[in-house]
């Protein structure tokens, strides 16, 4: 799923948003930001362009706010409504934290600030990060976000566009901004894994995420495992249309929790059992197995194939295959099988480069229409 990421130059009357701004530097009666509707309605959310049999509609959200510099996040409730034509981010006016009393105070017009906006049809939540010209940790990010954006008031973002300008102004390591592209590290602790968690909490300097993007990612991961499970079946569909495999079972779509997704034939009377291992991100990216796949692996009957499904879309997604794991993995269970009484290992992660996975890259897509579009190596 997409992120819902945009860039706002703040002007004088949306800085009147903030108690301070508008009692110490007057700019109008607004108390709001103003929410570009290109970008709201026409990219994130059309479902709030269309139609609606309530005059003004309103949808709460929670706010959490990051900036300007290395402060800590500061989380409030808010709303967002429409005014006559007009989107804005509104609600009572936010003062300084109690911690922190003068802290918005440094913001001035044409200075930024990042939305990742969060919720599936209507906002239900959203992460502000400022960026001050002001505050020396933010200066070199101000400085490139002004020299791409040298007009205009509000962009939609991708996240290689945050990550380019990160890599230009190289800021300190604690800015809250480098945990907004670890897209591989949020998916892989939203999967448990360690790793992630351990890159998530360095980059960030010790506070983590918030459980509204840990929700988000942990939803995404999961959408992302039934995307590749229906790409493979897809794919194996065709493979058996073709004459190239005798029969399957997507297993897992019958019984969640099997050791394993798929169960194919590639002869009369041969079965080979295999698990699906889909990813957003990189071939690369840490592979996660229960237990449960390491016993079957290991135990058998059958030989135990992964699949690496990697930088996967809605629509398409590359492949690489290991095959007949089991062997591989024994070691590593009878270590796991030797923890003291009453301790149980729930799974493992482990890096690709660990298995011996065929050099041959596959492309598969949501529909095969010609043999030779499914055989396409990349």
């Amino acid at each position: 799923m997409p992120r819902k990421l945009a860039l706002k130059r703040l002007t004088a009357s949306d800085l009147t948003f903030f108690k301070w701004h508008f009692q110490y530097q007057p700019a109008g009666n607004q108390k709001a930001f103003n929410l570009d509707a290109r970008i709201l309605t026409g990219a994130m959310y059309p479902e709030l362009g269309r139609p609606s049999t309530l005059r003004n509609p309103i949808y709460l959200l929670t706010l959490h706010l990051f900036g300007p510099g290395l402060v800590q996040p500061y989380t409030l409730a808010r709303k967002i409504l429409k005014q006559q034509k007009n989107w804005r981010l509104n609600g009572e006016q936010i003062d300084n934290p109690d911690d922190d009393p003068e802290r918005y105070n440094i913001l001035s017009p044409g200075d930024f600030a990042l939305f990742e906006f969060s919720g599936n049809d209507k906002p239900e939540a959203v992460k502000i990060n400022f960026v001050a010209s002001g505050v020396a940790a933010d200066t070199a990010i101000h400085r490139e976000l002004a020299r791409r954006y040298p007009s205009g008031s509000m962009w939609l973002l991708q996240e290689t566009i945050i990550a380019d300008v990160l890599a230009a102004a190289a800021p300190p390591a604690g800015h809250p901004l480098n945990g907004w592209i670890e897209s591989d590290a949020l998916e892989d602790a939203a999967l448990g894994g360690a790793t992630g968690t351990a890159a998530i909490n360095r980059r960030s300097g010790g506070r983590g995420i918030t459980p509204e993007d840990f929700i988000r990612s942990r939803q995404a991961a999961e959408q992302t495992g039934v995307t590749g499970e229906n790409l493979l079946n897809t794919y194996l569909d065709y493979e058996r249309s073709q004459g190239r495999i005798s029969e399957f079972e997507w297993t897992a779509s019958i019984n969640a929790v099997a050791p394993f997704d798929f169960q194919v034939s590639p002869t009369p009377g041969e079965t080979r059992a295999i698990d699906a291992k889909s990813t957003s991100g990189a071939f690369t990216n840490p592979l996660h197995l229960s237990l449960g796949e390491v016993q079957r692996a290991v135990h058998g009957p059958e030989p135990y194939d992964i699949y690496r499904l990697y930088e996967v879309t809605d629509d398409t997604a590359k492949m690489r295959i290991a095959r007949d794991i089991g062997p591989q993995l024994r070691d590593i269970l009878d270590q796991l099988s030797a923890l003291p009484s009453g301790v149980t290992a729930d799974g493992i992660s482990v890096r690709p480069s660990v298995l011996n996975f065929d050099t041959e890259e596959l492309f598969l897509a949501s529909s095969y229409e010609e043999d030779a579009v499914q055989r396409q190596h990349i």
